[in-house]
């Protein structure tokens, strides 16, 4: 596990690689400076006589013996004036440092901080900038049997000299927590389907008990007594049994306010009869992204000891074809005794939520609501990979999840929730159906019938953010990137 610390400036004190900043193109900073004069000049005579113009996100590496214990310099460019970086600016700028370092395969690696500003603090610009580090480090290459030692993960230790290192230190670990959190929901959207079902996910949750966590697991038969016919009815073709995963977290005993996450947790989805092009359906293993952010967002909780109380919901199924398989113009009845007429059996992810939302809405009496879920394909078309979709039924409620995707850099884009969006059907009260003109909030609409409207809740559509691909804009890191672990903790935590 990479071990995170903090000190104040000690240029004597760096070991193996250092990490410094340029401003304003070539231009170094004050700390890089002290640095660079301890080298004898090394530094800035190696990057003007090279390539490097100090381009947000740029990096060069100066290898040099002018520095007692320092082997290697990495040297970012900020692009700008340090003072006006945002609090994502330096967590982008942690992500292109973190691909540097692992690129050079250094065990140990130092961050020299700069000074802070009245907008944003040295800790805070710290935090985010290792945060970005610990996003583009992630590997997950437990599948690969060949891998030579120079191959694996070698990075260890991280230090961060800043000034304000004891208000760093605090901050610890919480960003581990996270960390831990961001990790475990990367590594169930990176597992394949043969791995990743339902059954394993219910043996993931039954982990987090032993941090306090309590877990309660409903399977099939229980869920069939309660009458939860649309969940059931998307994983009535696997072999593997659907759960549904409840995760009930107390970190604030004094408050009697408690807060739902519900999470789409389809662990492969084939689109059942209407079945999806061959193009599409590799990358279907992620369709669990929204049940593998609540788990992240549950153990990052229990491992932080935040002062919250929050109900974590993983709707686990697989959406399979065989001869019970639920078929486009079945009438099927939800746990909120609602019909619905099938229209797309490719729609199943608002099915599983929707029983999911109104029984734990049912029965736990939350005072908010999120969903969370890679629901629709829609969505991707009309946000790209910017932003993730939120729809709301209450304006303060999707004010605050919105600044906290804006400070964490998990940014979301309000998309309306008009009636008119809705899918009629002639026979049932609702459809199932997509559209591919306002798909997202179609789906969304769908979903609101099954939350009660003076309740506050949000929706959150990841769709194009769960996994990072080729959609324009995507994060700029590997596979599964856990997508809404980080905006739902900052949230919780505030």
């Amino acid at each position: 596990m990479l071990q995170l610390q903090a000190s104040k400036p000690q240029i004597d004190k760096i070991k193996q690689a250092a990490v410094i900043f340029t401003e304003d193109g070539c231009k170094l900073t004050k700390q890089a400076n002290t640095l660079d004069k301890k080298a004898g000049g090394f530094i800035s005579k190696s990057i003007k006589s090279g390539r490097y113009t100090g381009a947000e996100e740029s990096t060069i590496t100066v290898f040099t013996s002018q520095l007692d214990d320092v082997e290697q310099v990495i040297v970012c460019g900020t692009g700008k004036k340090i003072s006006k970086l945002t609090e994502n600016g330096w967590r982008r700028l942690g992500t292109a440092v973190g691909k540097a370092l692992d690129a050079a395969g250094v065990a140990e690696a130092t961050i020299v901080m700069e000074e802070g500003t009245k907008e944003l603090s040295t800790k805070t610009m710290a935090k985010a900038f290792v945060e970005g580090v610990f996003l583009s480090t992630y590997r997950f290459d437990c599948f690969k049997t060949k891998m030579k030692p120079h191959q694996k993960e070698k990075l260890k230790k991280l230090a961060v000299m800043l000034d304000d290192s004891a208000g760093f230190k605090k901050m610890i670990p919480a960003i581990n927590a996270q960390k831990e959190g961001v990790t475990l929901a990367r590594d169930l959207t990176n597992l394949p389907a043969n791995v990743a079902n339902p059954t394993y996910m219910m043996k993931e949750a039954n982990k987090l008990s032993r941090m306090g966590v309590k877990v309660t697991i409903l399977g099939e038969k229980e869920m069939k007594k309660l009458g939860m016919e649309l969940l059931l009815a998307v994983g009535r073709a696997s072999k593997q049994e659907s759960r549904l995963i409840i995760m009930e977290y107390k970190g604030d005993k004094k408050s009697k306010k408690k807060h739902a996450v519900v999470g789409k947790g389809v662990m492969f989805d084939t689109g059942g009869y209407n079945l999806k092009p061959t193009a599409y359906m590799g990358a279907m293993k992620s369709d669990m992204g929204g049940a593998a952010a609540v788990m992240g967002l549950m153990k990052a909780l229990a491992k932080n000891k935040s002062q919250a109380n929050v109900i974590g919901v993983c709707g686990c199924v697989m959406n399979m074809i065989d001869g019970d398989g639920f078929l486009p113009s079945d009438i099927i009845t939800g746990y909120n005794g609602q019909s619905v007429e099938i229209g797309n059996t490719d729609a199943e992810g608002r099915l599983v939520l929707a029983d999911a939302i109104s029984y734990i809405v049912d029965t736990k009496k939350p005072d908010t609501v999120i969903d969370v879920a890679t629901l629709t394909g829609a969505v991707m078309s009309a946000l790209g990979g910017f932003y993730a979709g939120i729809f709301s039924n209450n304006d303060d409620f999707a004010k605050e999840i919105m600044e906290s995707g804006d400070t964490t850099g998990e940014r979301l884009w309000r998309l309306p929730i008009d009636d008119g969006y809705a899918m009629k059907s002639k026979i049932a009260d609702l459809n199932n159906d997509g559209t591919a003109f306002g798909g997202a909030s179609a789906a969304a609409v769908f979903l609101k019938n099954f939350i009660d409207d003076k309740k506050p809740w949000v929706h959150l559509d990841i769709a194009a953010m769960a996994m990072a691909d080729k959609i324009p804009g995507g994060p700029k890191i590997d596979g599964g990137t856990g997508f809404g672990v980080r905006l739902l903790f900052n949230h919780f935590n505030k």
